[in-house]
Protein backbone atom coordinates (compact mmCIF):
# COMPACT_ATOMS: atom_id res chain seq x y z
CA UNK A 1 0.00 0.00 0.00
CA UNK A 2 1.26 3.25 -0.92
CA UNK A 3 0.88 6.44 1.06
CA UNK A 4 -1.17 8.00 -0.91
CA UNK A 5 -3.86 5.35 -1.28
CA UNK A 6 -7.63 6.28 -1.66
CA UNK A 7 -8.55 2.24 -0.29
CA UNK A 8 -11.01 3.23 2.92
CA UNK A 9 -12.63 -0.19 3.15
CA UNK A 10 -15.98 0.73 4.25
CA UNK A 11 -15.33 3.36 6.47
CA UNK A 12 -14.65 7.31 5.37
CA UNK A 13 -12.25 9.88 6.21
CA UNK A 14 -12.94 13.18 8.10
CA UNK A 15 -10.91 16.14 9.48
CA UNK A 16 -13.11 18.04 11.95
CA UNK A 17 -14.90 15.68 15.03
CA UNK A 18 -18.33 16.74 15.34
CA UNK A 19 -20.69 15.47 17.56
CA UNK A 20 -23.35 14.54 15.14
CA UNK A 21 -21.14 13.80 12.61
CA UNK A 22 -22.25 10.95 9.75
CA UNK A 23 -21.46 7.25 10.88
CA UNK A 24 -19.36 6.12 7.67
CA UNK A 25 -19.52 2.85 9.07
CA UNK A 26 -20.16 -0.01 12.15
CA UNK A 27 -18.06 -2.33 13.70
CA UNK A 28 -19.83 -5.11 16.18
CA UNK A 29 -17.42 -5.41 19.90
CA UNK A 30 -15.25 -8.32 20.43
CA UNK A 31 -14.59 -8.65 15.96
CA UNK A 32 -11.48 -8.18 14.70
CA UNK A 33 -11.50 -4.94 12.30
CA UNK A 34 -9.01 -3.50 9.72
CA UNK A 35 -8.41 0.45 8.55
CA UNK A 36 -6.23 2.16 6.05
CA UNK A 37 -4.81 5.75 7.50
CA UNK A 38 -2.96 7.93 5.31
CA UNK A 39 -0.21 9.95 6.58
CA UNK A 40 -0.87 13.08 8.08
CA UNK A 41 0.00 15.19 5.33
CA UNK A 42 -2.95 13.24 3.87
CA UNK A 43 -0.40 11.76 1.16
CA UNK A 44 1.06 14.68 -0.38
CA UNK A 45 4.51 15.17 0.97
CA UNK A 46 7.69 13.96 -0.46
CA UNK A 47 11.29 15.13 -0.25
CA UNK A 48 10.73 16.83 -3.56
CA UNK A 49 7.80 18.84 -2.87
CA UNK A 50 7.26 22.27 -2.42
CA UNK A 51 4.97 23.95 0.44
CA UNK A 52 3.04 25.83 -1.65
CA UNK A 53 1.73 22.92 -3.38
CA UNK A 54 0.19 21.51 -0.79
CA UNK A 55 -3.39 21.43 0.19
CA UNK A 56 -3.49 22.26 3.90
CA UNK A 57 -7.05 21.36 4.02
CA UNK A 58 -6.25 17.68 3.31
CA UNK A 59 -3.89 17.81 6.32
CA UNK A 60 -4.59 15.41 9.17
CA UNK A 61 -7.24 12.97 7.61
CA UNK A 62 -8.62 10.42 10.51
CA UNK A 63 -10.76 7.63 9.33
CA UNK A 64 -13.97 7.59 10.91
CA UNK A 65 -16.60 8.45 12.36
CA UNK A 66 -17.17 4.51 13.23
CA UNK A 67 -20.42 3.25 14.63
CA UNK A 68 -19.37 0.66 17.54
CA UNK A 69 -22.46 -0.89 17.99
CA UNK A 70 -24.82 -0.80 21.25
CA UNK A 71 -22.55 1.77 22.56
CA UNK A 72 -23.80 4.62 24.50
CA UNK A 73 -22.90 8.10 26.26
CA UNK A 74 -20.87 7.21 29.36
CA UNK A 75 -20.15 3.93 28.29
CA UNK A 76 -16.34 2.70 28.24
CA UNK A 77 -14.84 1.98 24.92
CA UNK A 78 -11.48 -0.34 25.32
CA UNK A 79 -9.63 0.05 21.86
CA UNK A 80 -7.10 -3.21 21.14
CA UNK A 81 -4.07 -2.63 18.53
CA UNK A 82 -3.78 -6.61 16.93
CA UNK A 83 -1.38 -5.38 14.07
CA UNK A 84 -0.12 -2.66 12.14
CA UNK A 85 1.20 -2.75 8.74
CA UNK A 86 3.00 0.10 7.62
CA UNK A 87 3.72 1.91 4.36
CA UNK A 88 7.69 1.36 3.34
CA UNK A 89 8.16 5.32 3.72
CA UNK A 90 7.69 7.61 6.19
CA UNK A 91 8.42 11.84 6.45
CA UNK A 92 9.20 13.83 9.00
CA UNK A 93 8.43 17.59 8.11
CA UNK A 94 8.59 20.91 9.45
CA UNK A 95 7.63 24.46 8.20
CA UNK A 96 6.90 27.88 9.47
CA UNK A 97 4.97 28.37 12.86
CA UNK A 98 5.16 24.55 13.68
CA UNK A 99 7.54 23.04 16.10
CA UNK A 100 9.03 23.92 19.45
CA UNK A 101 11.87 25.97 17.69
CA UNK A 102 9.80 28.61 15.44
CA UNK A 103 11.11 27.33 12.07
CA UNK A 104 11.36 29.50 9.58
CA UNK A 105 11.67 27.16 6.72
CA UNK A 106 10.27 23.90 4.78
CA UNK A 107 11.94 20.44 5.46
CA UNK A 108 11.32 17.37 4.58
CA UNK A 109 13.34 14.20 5.57
CA UNK A 110 12.10 10.67 3.77
CA UNK A 111 12.28 7.68 6.36
CA UNK A 112 12.65 3.89 5.44
CA UNK A 113 10.34 2.24 7.55
CA UNK A 114 12.43 -1.03 7.60
CA UNK A 115 15.33 0.58 8.71
CA UNK A 116 14.72 3.66 10.71
CA UNK A 117 18.21 4.92 9.20
CA UNK A 118 18.35 8.80 9.32
CA UNK A 119 19.79 10.02 6.17
CA UNK A 120 19.85 13.88 6.25
CA UNK A 121 21.63 14.24 2.63
CA UNK A 122 18.92 11.90 1.23
CA UNK A 123 18.95 7.85 -0.06
CA UNK A 124 22.23 6.78 -0.37
CA UNK A 125 24.03 9.48 1.50
CA UNK A 126 25.91 8.51 4.75
CA UNK A 127 23.55 7.13 7.59
CA UNK A 128 23.47 9.97 10.75
CA UNK A 129 21.76 7.12 13.16
CA UNK A 130 18.58 4.95 13.55
CA UNK A 131 15.75 5.58 15.38
CA UNK A 132 14.34 3.59 18.02
CA UNK A 133 11.28 1.19 16.49
CA UNK A 134 8.42 2.89 17.85
CA UNK A 135 5.83 1.89 15.80
CA UNK A 136 2.15 3.37 17.16
CA UNK A 137 -1.24 5.52 16.14
CA UNK A 138 -0.74 9.17 17.32
CA UNK A 139 -4.33 10.02 16.76
CA UNK A 140 -7.26 7.69 18.40
CA UNK A 141 -10.38 8.21 20.08
CA UNK A 142 -14.29 8.67 20.28
CA UNK A 143 -16.62 11.79 18.93
CA UNK A 144 -16.68 14.37 21.70
CA UNK A 145 -19.78 16.76 22.61
CA UNK A 146 -17.99 19.59 20.97
CA UNK A 147 -17.11 20.25 17.28
CA UNK A 148 -12.95 19.86 17.59
CA UNK A 149 -10.53 19.64 14.72
CA UNK A 150 -9.08 16.10 13.74
CA UNK A 151 -5.59 17.03 14.75
CA UNK A 152 -6.25 18.13 18.71
CA UNK A 153 -6.78 16.31 22.01
CA UNK A 154 -8.79 16.02 24.99
CA UNK A 155 -10.42 13.84 27.08
CA UNK A 156 -11.60 11.81 24.60
CA UNK A 157 -8.87 10.98 23.01
CA UNK A 158 -7.37 12.85 19.48
CA UNK A 159 -3.78 13.33 18.61
CA UNK A 160 -2.31 12.20 22.14
CA UNK A 161 1.11 10.96 20.25
CA UNK A 162 2.23 8.49 23.30
CA UNK A 163 4.88 5.86 21.77
CA UNK A 164 3.08 3.33 23.67
CA UNK A 165 0.03 3.07 21.36
CA UNK A 166 1.20 0.36 19.38
CA UNK A 167 0.93 -3.28 18.86
CA UNK A 168 -0.27 -5.19 21.74
CA UNK A 169 -1.61 -2.33 23.45
CA UNK A 170 -4.84 -1.15 25.09
CA UNK A 171 -6.71 2.06 25.43
CA UNK A 172 -10.02 3.24 27.38
CA UNK A 173 -12.37 5.99 26.41
CA UNK A 174 -15.13 7.15 27.49
CA UNK A 175 -18.25 7.58 25.03
CA UNK A 176 -19.75 11.12 24.75
CA UNK A 177 -22.39 10.18 21.65
CA UNK A 178 -24.52 7.08 20.99
CA UNK A 179 -22.30 4.49 19.06
CA UNK A 180 -19.12 6.15 20.56
CA UNK A 181 -17.64 7.30 16.62
CA UNK A 182 -14.16 5.78 16.86
CA UNK A 183 -11.48 7.36 14.60
CA UNK A 184 -7.92 6.56 14.15
CA UNK A 185 -5.41 8.14 12.15
CA UNK A 186 -1.89 9.72 12.17
CA UNK A 187 0.72 6.33 12.86
CA UNK A 188 4.19 7.24 12.91
CA UNK A 189 6.97 4.47 12.64
CA UNK A 190 8.88 6.07 14.85
CA UNK A 191 8.81 9.60 17.05
CA UNK A 192 11.41 11.54 19.49
CA UNK A 193 9.34 12.67 22.98
CA UNK A 194 7.39 16.11 22.81
CA UNK A 195 7.47 15.24 18.39
CA UNK A 196 9.37 18.70 19.27
CA UNK A 197 9.68 19.47 15.27
CA UNK A 198 5.82 18.98 14.99
CA UNK A 199 5.83 15.69 13.44
CA UNK A 200 7.17 12.22 13.74
CA UNK A 201 8.36 9.47 10.99
CA UNK A 202 4.26 10.09 8.86
CA UNK A 203 3.31 7.27 7.35
CA UNK A 204 0.37 5.29 6.22
CA UNK A 205 -0.70 2.04 7.83
CA UNK A 206 -3.19 -0.90 7.59
CA UNK A 207 -4.29 -0.89 11.36
CA UNK A 208 -6.01 -4.02 12.90
CA UNK A 209 -8.15 -3.78 16.03
CA UNK A 210 -11.19 -4.95 18.45
CA UNK A 211 -13.67 -2.31 20.22
CA UNK A 212 -14.88 -3.75 23.24
CA UNK A 213 -17.92 -1.91 25.44
CA UNK A 214 -17.35 -1.80 28.86
CA UNK A 215 -20.13 -0.04 31.08
CA UNK A 216 -19.63 0.55 35.02
CA UNK A 217 -16.32 2.01 35.03
CA UNK A 218 -17.04 5.60 36.18
CA UNK A 219 -15.33 8.82 35.53
CA UNK A 220 -11.76 8.02 33.53
CA UNK A 221 -9.18 9.98 31.55
CA UNK A 222 -7.70 7.85 28.34
CA UNK A 223 -5.99 5.46 29.94
CA UNK A 224 -2.91 2.80 28.11
CA UNK A 225 -1.92 -0.07 28.79
CA UNK A 226 1.21 -0.94 27.23
CA UNK A 227 2.89 -4.36 25.32
CA UNK A 228 4.29 -4.60 29.11
CA UNK A 229 1.08 -4.40 30.77
CA UNK A 230 1.97 -1.26 32.44
CA UNK A 231 -0.82 1.42 32.82
CA UNK A 232 -0.58 5.05 32.13
CA UNK A 233 -3.03 8.13 31.79
CA UNK A 234 -3.02 10.96 29.55
CA UNK A 235 -3.07 14.17 30.60
CA UNK A 236 -4.09 17.26 28.32
CA UNK A 237 -3.46 21.05 28.67
CA UNK A 238 -2.77 24.04 27.30
CA UNK A 239 1.26 23.28 28.65
CA UNK A 240 2.43 20.48 29.76
CA UNK A 241 2.96 21.77 33.10
CA UNK A 242 -1.20 21.88 32.46
CA UNK A 243 -1.48 18.73 31.17
CA UNK A 244 0.75 17.14 33.97
CA UNK A 245 -1.25 18.78 36.97
CA UNK A 246 -4.31 16.84 35.09
CA UNK A 247 -2.51 13.60 35.49
CA UNK A 248 -0.94 13.93 39.04
CA UNK A 249 -4.20 15.40 40.37
CA UNK A 250 -6.20 11.64 38.62
CA UNK A 251 -3.37 9.59 40.38
CA UNK A 252 -3.47 11.05 43.35
CA UNK A 253 -7.07 10.90 43.62
CA UNK A 254 -7.14 6.61 42.26
CA UNK A 255 -4.34 5.90 44.70
CA UNK A 256 -6.35 7.61 47.69
CA UNK A 257 -9.56 5.73 46.86
CA UNK A 258 -8.29 2.55 46.07
CA UNK A 259 -5.60 2.47 48.89
CA UNK A 260 -7.90 3.20 51.27
CA UNK A 261 -5.46 6.26 52.73
CA UNK A 262 -5.52 10.03 53.11
CA UNK A 263 -5.67 12.17 50.15
CA UNK A 264 -2.33 13.94 51.59
CA UNK A 265 -0.06 10.47 52.04
CA UNK A 266 -1.43 9.61 48.39
CA UNK A 267 0.38 12.71 47.24
CA UNK A 268 3.03 12.08 48.78
CA UNK A 269 3.26 8.73 47.59
CA UNK A 270 2.95 9.82 44.12
CA UNK A 271 5.29 12.64 44.67
CA UNK A 272 7.98 9.27 44.81
CA UNK A 273 7.03 7.04 42.16
CA UNK A 274 5.41 9.19 39.30
CA UNK A 275 7.21 8.21 35.72
CA UNK A 276 6.42 10.71 33.18
CA UNK A 277 6.44 10.67 29.48
CA UNK A 278 6.08 13.95 27.52
CA UNK A 279 4.19 12.98 24.10
CA UNK A 280 3.85 16.16 22.36
CA UNK A 281 4.33 19.84 23.08
CA UNK A 282 3.48 21.47 19.34
CA UNK A 283 0.01 21.50 19.64
CA UNK A 284 -1.97 24.32 21.45
CA UNK A 285 -2.82 21.13 23.48
CA UNK A 286 -0.04 19.30 24.93
CA UNK A 287 -0.10 15.74 26.42
CA UNK A 288 1.61 13.73 29.00
CA UNK A 289 1.62 10.43 29.71
CA UNK A 290 2.27 9.41 33.18
CA UNK A 291 2.59 5.99 35.12
CA UNK A 292 3.39 5.23 39.21
CA UNK A 293 6.67 2.89 39.87
CA UNK A 294 6.73 0.54 42.34
CA UNK A 295 3.63 -1.77 40.89
CA UNK A 296 1.35 1.17 42.26
CA UNK A 297 0.36 1.93 38.38
CA UNK A 298 -2.11 -1.09 39.38
CA UNK A 299 -4.20 2.20 40.66
CA UNK A 300 -4.92 3.07 36.97
CA UNK A 301 -6.16 -0.20 35.66
CA UNK A 302 -10.18 0.59 34.31
CA UNK A 303 -12.54 -2.16 36.33
CA UNK A 304 -15.91 -2.26 34.66
CA UNK A 305 -18.79 -4.04 36.52
CA UNK A 306 -20.06 -5.43 33.08
CA UNK A 307 -17.46 -6.44 29.70
CA UNK A 308 -20.60 -6.17 27.01
CA UNK A 309 -19.85 -7.63 23.40
CA UNK A 310 -22.86 -8.38 21.27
Amino acid sequence: MTADTQDLGPYGRMYELAPDATMTGSVVPGREFTVHTLDSSGGQIRADVDYGDLDASKFFPVVGPVEVVGVEPGDVVEIEILDMDLDPLAHTWTRPGLGLLGQDRFAVMAVDTATLELRPGGPGTPVLAAAQPKAHVGALGLLTDSVEPARTLGHYGGNIDFSAVGVGAKVWITASVPGGGFFIGDVHATIGDGEVCGTGAETGASVSLRLNRLVGVGSILPTVEDIDGRLWVIGVGASVEEALQEATAYCVARVADQADIGKDEAYLSVGLLLNVKVCQVVNPRTSVAVSLDGGLDRVLRVAASAHVNV
